[in-house]
């Protein structure tokens, strides 16, 4: 979790480290008697970063590929938990959203799961 955190802290201060950069490289040139740093160039670094960045999010997002998630609910105002269950893999039903079980289908809530 610190991992994480740090990581997220990280991504977030990359832009003001690349204006740090950009004070530093510009502050320079100017002394030095040169041109600027173009806009067009920073903009291409930070649109590089942010595209890193969100490959590595994805890459580090855990997941398991066998299993699905059914999100918490409200039912006669119980709060149900979410819970994960093995997927069925049909492609045909891709998108489709899963049918309910009526009340007499579903397991008795003391049944092991």
């Amino acid at each position: 979790m610190a991992g994480r955190l740090l990581f997220e802290l990280f991504i977030f201060s990359l832009p003001f480290l690349v204006f740090g950069l950009y004070l530093l490289a510009t502050q320079s040139a100017a002394d030095a008697g040169q041109r600027k740093w173009p806009v067009q160039l920073l903009f291409a670094i930070g649109l590089t970063l942010a595209t890193i960045a969100w490959f590595v999010m994805i890459a580090l997002e855990p997941r398991d590929r066998g299993m699905c998630i059914e999100p918490e609910r409200v039912e006669n105002d119980v709060l149900i938990p979410a819970r994960s269950y093995p997927c069925e893999h049909r492609p045909q039903d891709v998108g489709a959203p899963r049918p309910r079980a009526t009340p007499d289908e579903a397991a008795p809530a003391d049944a092991p799961t």
